[in-house]
């Protein structure tokens, strides 16, 4: 009995080390108006990515939500500040991960998804253009999700939640605890932080948002709102060339009008 409560213990410890980014921590419920690009990768019905809409039919996330993942089970829903209902659900048609992407070292992660049918863009489902420029450190940004509330809970809350941060450019978050504990943080990362606020576990795809332009996909980090340890993200600025030759690749098949880098 012991050695299998050792074994429990070890196990609970390495999934909360380094997360996959699914939660929001120290935030507020928000109307899905406030952030209509948002929308809920669904796996069999049940929340466990968020993803931004790029266009009608496609949305963007990060590569390591749809790794090993099957496409007839994958869905989304848009346009609905609940993950359980309201909105829109679609189902994925197709889904193209970055060529380069290395899970081990969270590099590339970043991906896009084909719907099978568009989505009605209105009020509470819009796209979002994505930035071809880093924002610069200490901009102001914010990041939304239905991940878990706080670092200990099962509860998964039922209404989309908003949290405030600050940018930090690549170099600045390799001097903090990362870059003291051999972690490496490229250039095609950003952090963001600010006091007790992150995204952890659930948040995994979801938007950073600075100057109502995409600038980050939560990807991963140590803890969550762990003192010294940034949330980290997919710079999508340094992606913008590849964004911009792959969507329409995918949109082209609808003629779809793609949003396109700023």
């Amino acid at each position: 009995m012991r050695i299998r409560y050792f074994y429990v213990l070890l196990l609970l410890f390495s999934t909360m080390t380094v997360l996959d980014a699914n939660r929001i921590v120290n935030g507020y419920p928000i109307d899905i108006r406030e952030a209509p690009w948002q929308v809920s990768i669904q796996k069999n019905g049940f929340h466990f990515c968020g993803g931004s809409i790029l266009s009608s039919k496609i949305i963007i996330t990060a590569a390591h939500c749809l790794r090993n993942k099957q496409i007839r089970i994958l869905s989304i829903r848009a346009g609905s500040k609940y993950w359980k209902n309201g909105g829109q659900v679609v189902k994925v048609a197709e889904i193209k991960i970055h060529n380069a992407y290395y899970a081990r070292k969270h590099l590339h992660d970043i991906a896009l998804m084909r719907l099978a049918k568009p989505i009605k863009l209105g009020y509470n489902a819009q796209m979002i253009s994505f930035t071809s420029s880093v924002p610069r450190d200490g901009a102001k940004a914010f990041v939304t999700g239905w991940g878990l509330l706080k670092a200990k809970s099962r509860k998964r809350p039922s209404i989309l939640q908003e949290v405030n941060l600050r940018i930090m450019n690549y170099k600045r978050c390799q001097r903090t605890n990362y870059g003291k504990n051999g972690y490496y943080i490229s250039r095609q990362m950003i952090c963001a932080a600010l006091n007790s606020h992150d995204a952890c576990q659930g948040d995994s795809g979801g938007p950073l948002v600075s100057r109502k332009q995409l600038v980050g996909i939560v990807s991963w980090g140590k803890g969550c709102a762990s003192k010294g340890f940034p949330g980290v993200y997919t710079n999508v600025a340094y992606y913008s060339r590849w964004l911009n030759s792959e969507i329409p690749k995918l949109d082209i098949k609808d003629n779809d009008n793609a949003a396109v880098s700023c």
